[in-house]
């Protein structure tokens, strides 16, 4: 029977497609002017990547894997602007163009996802002819990987992701390689939402994403573990009120997430999907059942997660030491050290002589992980081993121990922070951790007003040309450690590209400006030259060496 009202909305759309149907739209997909350019760093590409290669090789296989939300509006060119996902499709259609480069007997077919004939499929904003160039154009994404700096950010991104894309993928088998992208290509789907007008797209993109309280995955765990896990009446009721008063204790979605993070503190497990329900419900029975989880083990590992969200752990007379590490561990983007954390404490917290190095432990493998010394595929394997060692220092440390860094880690972690430092949040993050391992240094959040000072700037002035005037040597000089301190926002803008002596006046003489401990290490030095810098960088870079444990503090004594 005929609906009264017309069953299709007027002037929008929505269905599920694999990612081949996305990228092969007749009409082709623009990032409109009004878009940020390419942002995503390597954190989130390895994610992406980690996140695909996880489906692909899960067993059994699942017919399909969503990989999010596109939002698209017609142009008055009949074009389809991108309101929402141009990161993914960049990301991926780059992901295809290695895959294309890599097997040249495919080539065509991987080729037709990325071009329409000689109509590229992606168009980006600002870096169109780049992306074209080097991604778009068969054969050019080992040179895209091997690109110097270019000096404009997003450009840096789009290289700085194709390096990762290649670290990720080249010990991959040809054959292996191609099932795995066969697999992306027609079985990783996205929902995508049509709108026929900007202001549409934006409303719809504005729904989605900030308005109402919708169903979590907490809401959908309670309901199987509770309701259809055998228990009577009586203990169900009493299940729910213990639920409720865990779930109170935390922000809806930080809840979420520690429950996403069960099979790995009940067994050790490697999550396979944060919406792995399969998953979470065999870690609890094999950990003991319903009624242990409930009533034992979620109320403890939920007051671990509290003491780490409030820089709280009671770790006896280590304890403001403790909580500083957990504080800077906190500000790296990739969380994927809470749950070790959160095991041990729940399990061990009460050992205050263990808290402190096993902390310190953790701190230096979080920052190794940060800048990608330890191979990103074996991040997962690493945290379980240290999970089911977590009972036993002997396994623990040691030449042996499944906490240290190998030899080869070692080295890569010491000459990475010797090299010159191009990401600012890569600079801002590292500093940060530098301070906080000083004598008297702040403990910083990336949320507080700080940002990077370059004292010989990056780019050029009379005064700083005339002091160091080969260029390269001046720009590799500009983004070493041991040329940056921390400012807040007013001072970095007035220091600008100022002369040595006039920076000194805005970082040491700004009425109600903090005066950080990386900055006080510059007062003696009335000069700002090459070998200044040089020997500040050796000095920093030993203080954090030394508060990670990776050399021992001068004048300590052998264990």
């Amino acid at each position: 029977m005929a609906s009264a009202f017309d069953d299709t909305p007027q002037g929008l759309s929505s269905q599920i497609n694999n990612l081949a149907a996305v990228l092969t739209r007749k009409s082709g997909l623009k990032v409109p002017r009004y878009q940020r350019p390419y942002t995503w760093s390597e954190r989130e590409v390895r994610e992406l990547i980690t996140d695909l290669w996880g489906a692909f090789k899960r067993s059994p296989r699942a017919p399909f894997y969503f990989i999010g939300q596109i939002v698209l509006v017609r142009n008055a060119k009949g074009n389809f602007e991108i309101s929402d996902g141009q990161q993914r499709l960049a990301t991926l259609t780059m992901l295809i163009a290695y895959v294309r480069d890599r097997l040249p007997h495919r080539a065509k077919q991987y080729q037709q996802l990325i071009m329409d004939g000689d109509r590229p499929r992606l168009t980006l904003r600002d870096d169109g002819g780049f992306f074209h160039g080097f991604v778009q154009e068969p054969g050019r994404m080992a040179d895209l990987a091997k690109h110097v700096e270019t000096g404009v950010e997003s450009k840096d991104l789009l290289c700085e992701a194709a390096q990762t894309i290649e670290s990720e993928l080249q010990g991959t088998s040809d054959g292996d390689l191609d099932a795995f992208f066969s697999y992306v290509a027609g079985n990783c789907t996205l929902n995508v939402v049509d709108a026929s007008a900007r202001g549409c797209a934006q409303t719809v993109f504005n729904t989605l994403n900030k308005r109402g309280s919708p169903l979590s995955g907490a809401d959908i765990i309670k309901s199987e573990l509770i309701e259809n896990s055998g228990l009577d009446e009586t203990k169900s009721e009493a299940a729910a009120r213990k639920w409720e008063q865990i779930e109170s204790m935390f922000e809806r979605a930080d809840f979420a997430h520690l429950l996403y993070m069960m099979p790995s503190l009940l067994t050790g497990e490697v999550v396979r999907s944060p919406d792995d329900l399969e998953q979470f419900i065999g870690a609890v029975k094999r950990s003991g059942g319903v009624h242990v989880f409930l009533f034992e083990k979620l109320p403890r590992y939920a007051d671990a997660l509290r003491a780490i969200f409030s820089d709280s752990i009671d770790a006896g007379k280590a304890s403001a030491d403790v909580n500083r590490r957990v504080h800077m561990m906190k500000q790296v983007q990739d969380w994927d050290w809470a749950p070790t954390l959160i095991a041990f404490l729940a399990e061990h917290g009460g050992d205050h002589r263990r808290v402190p190095r096993f902390v310190q432990a953790l701190d230096r493998l979080v920052f190794g992980c940060e800048l990608a010394v330890v191979d990103s595929r074996q991040i997962g394997g690493r945290y379980k081993r240290i999970m089911q060692a977590m009972g036993d220092d002997r396994k623990l440390y040691g030449p042996n121990g499944v906490f240290e860094l190998l030899p080869t880690e070692h080295g890569r972690f010491i000459e990475t922070l010797n090299r010159a430092r191009r990401r600012d949040r890569s600079r801002r993050l590292l500093l940060m951790r530098i301070e906080a391992a000083m004598p008297n240094g702040s403990r910083l959040s990336m949320t507080d007003d700080v940002t990077v000072e370059h004292v010989l700037p990056k780019g050029s002035s009379p005064w700083w040309n005339q002091l160091f005037p080969d260029s390269k040597l001046r720009q590799e000089a500009a983004n070493l450690l041991g040329n940056l301190t921390l400012a807040t926002h007013d001072q970095n803008k007035r220091a600008d590209n100022k002369s040595y002596a006039e920076k000194r006046e805005v970082i040491f003489n700004t009425p109600g400006a903090p005066i950080h401990a990386l900055s006080k290490d510059m007062e003696p030095m009335t000069e700002w030259t090459l070998v200044a810098i040089e020997d500040r960088q050796e000095r920093l870079i030993r203080i954090l060496c030394e508060d990670l444990g990776l050399i021992r503090r001068e004048g300590a004594q052998a264990a």
